[in-house]
């Protein structure tokens, strides 16, 4: 699958300042979530939950969080945006992104329900100063003018927004946080970061030495190689415990008959 849609912005930071964002989905900074990661989606009708999904209208859940078909539909319009128009002409290219839509939505569900349980949230406050962050970027009306040529109205942008630093702040603190830091570790880790591109590059920046050398910095930067390398794992026991569920009657209505064409 995707890198979890790329559509609007993602977070650019390292040190956990956020900065930009060109996806609502991606974490980019921090790796692009559930890359490769299999899904584990129940399609059958035969179950309590799938019957529960079913009567109310929503085409993906996972734990407390709903996808609904309208909120499915606005997703899709916003991704189509960014292929050709005339994908439609093609079904099987049509139905894969629809199909990759779901597993990206898939993801974040878990990763919502995850949060929700965890009482992992945003408040308005810090929803306020990502919002400030990101915008001071945009001279003048070019903020609007850019959500205005994508399609995407300013509330649908800001709900996206919350839901991205949900998640990010579920990784960095149920993930990235729990990882155990060693003196060895620490010493190896410098080492080899310092050592990259030689002496040469290092006297020629003194700034990105004096980061490297910071030891909270150097903590979190290795805390999040670790928190990378088993992410997969990490995701798998979320999916696990989150199930999705997705309608496959409601997804139908959005694919494409390649027999028909």
């Amino acid at each position: 699958m995707s890198s979890i849609v790329n559509i609007w912005h993602g977070i650019k930071e390292f040190n956990g300042r956020l900065r930009g964002f060109s996806s609502p989905f991606s974490i980019e900074a921090l790796w692009p979530v559930a890359a490769g990661i299999a899904i584990s989606i129940f399609l059958g009708s035969g179950c309590t939950d799938q019957k529960k999904v079913e009567l109310k209208g929503v085409i993906i859940k996972a734990g407390t969080v709903e996808i609904s078909r309208a909120d499915f539909a606005r997703e899709l319009e916003v991704k189509w945006a960014n292929y050709p128009y005339d994908i439609k002409d093609r079904a099987d290219e049509y139905n894969a992104m629809v199909m990759d839509l779901v597993s990206d939505l898939s993801d974040e569900a878990v990763m919502l329900a995850a949060a929700a349980a965890k009482g992992i949230d945003v408040d308005a406050k810090e929803l306020d100063l990502a919002l400030a962050d990101f915008k001071k970027d945009y001279p003048e009306d070019s903020f609007e003018q850019m959500l205005l040529e994508r399609a995407i109205s300013y509330p649908a942008w800001k709900k996206r927004l919350k839901k991205d630093l949900v998640i990010r702040k579920l990784i960095l603190q149920d993930l990235v946080a729990s990882q155990e830091i060693h003196p060895d570790d620490m010493i190896a880790f410098y080492d080899r970061v310092t050592g990259q591109g030689g002496g040469q590059g290092n006297n020629n920046n003194d700034d990105s030495n004096s980061e490297i050398m910071d030891e909270n910095n150097l903590v979190f930067r290795l805390r999040m190689e670790k928190s990378q390398e088993i992410f997969g794992e990490w995701m798998q026991k979320l999916q696990d415990i989150y199930p999705v569920y997705i309608d496959k009657l409601v997804l139908s209505s959005f694919l494409m008959d390649a027999e028909n064409q």
